[in-house]
């Protein structure tokens, strides 16, 4: 269930917040009265700008995803998300595409290293039956003497 975050402070009620990420967490400011507020964002693979991305209003509504521990922000004047900066596996900055391209070729090699690993098990397989055909072969030519 996607719930909206309010402000929890007594005697406030505000739902507009500034926004920031700082070490993994991403800080809400009140816009009303200014307690901030802390959430873990760490499985996210980007980090929320402050700004929006159509235009570039730095209060947002947002929103949490009670199920699946999700936070989600709109804009308070136009409705867009927040500008968003993806990070690569090394750490660096890049682009949405760039990130999908990473990740898929991540995926490949990976799928690579199993179909190398699944050969060398056939090829294992296959010699061991050679060896045992062998055998049998040795011990049907010893059994019929």
């Amino acid at each position: 269930m996607i719930r909206t975050v309010v402000c929890e402070k007594e005697g406030c009620d505000g739902n507009g917040f500034h926004i920031c990420t700082e070490d993994n967490n991403l800080i809400l400011i009140c816009k009303e009265c200014e307690t901030r507020y802390s959430f873990d964002v760490s499985y996210y693979d980007f980090i929320m700008l402050s700004s929006c991305s159509y235009c570039s209003n730095d209060t947002f509504k947002v929103f949490k995803d009670t199920e699946k521990e999700g936070i989600y922000a709109k804009c308070m004047k136009c409705g867009n998300p927040p500008e968003k900066i993806y990070i690569d596996s090394d750490g660096n900055q890049v682009s949405y595409e760039n990130k999908r391209l990473n990740d898929i070729r991540e995926m490949i090699y990976r799928l690579d290293q199993r179909i190398c690993n699944m050969e060398t098990r056939l090829e294992s397989l296959q010699n061991g039956q050679e060896l045992l055909e062998e055998s049998l072969a040795y011990i049907n030519k010893f059994m019929s003497k």
